[in-house]
């Protein structure tokens, strides 16, 4: 099975939190690039990312959408600076297993630019 994932600007109707990750912003930054949604009333920084499933085999790929955000802190630098525990959003469990993945350096998973 192949992954990619990529910025993207959606976010489906049902997505909640799914867990956490303790990582700098910076290395956000490295791996998914800046954060492409604006701040909002409890979030300041958050990255929405598609992660896209092939099965060769079946011959099927799948989307999934994930979000990484602060919440409800009372400055944007508070998870800008050193180690923060970020939220990871979605409407699966998956969610959280995709993000740590790509930070712990899986092979299978590719960043694409689309």
């Amino acid at each position: 099975m192949k992954i990619t994932y990529q910025l993207d600007g959606y976010v489906p109707k049902g997505s909640c939190l799914q867990g956490h990750v303790n990582t700098t912003y910076d290395r956000l930054v490295e791996i998914f690039g800046e954060p492409n949604m604006g701040p909002s009333d409890k979030v300041w920084t958050e990255w929405s990312i598609r992660f896209t499933t092939y099965d060769e085999e079946m011959n099927e790929e799948d989307d999934h959408y994930v979000t990484i955000y602060d919440w409800k802190e009372s400055h944007p630098d508070h998870s800008r600076i050193g180690d923060y525990r970020w939220h990871i959003g979605g409407t699966y469990l998956s969610a959280s297993w995709y993000v740590t993945d790509v930070l712990d350096g899986v092979e299978t998973m590719e960043r694409t630019d689309a």
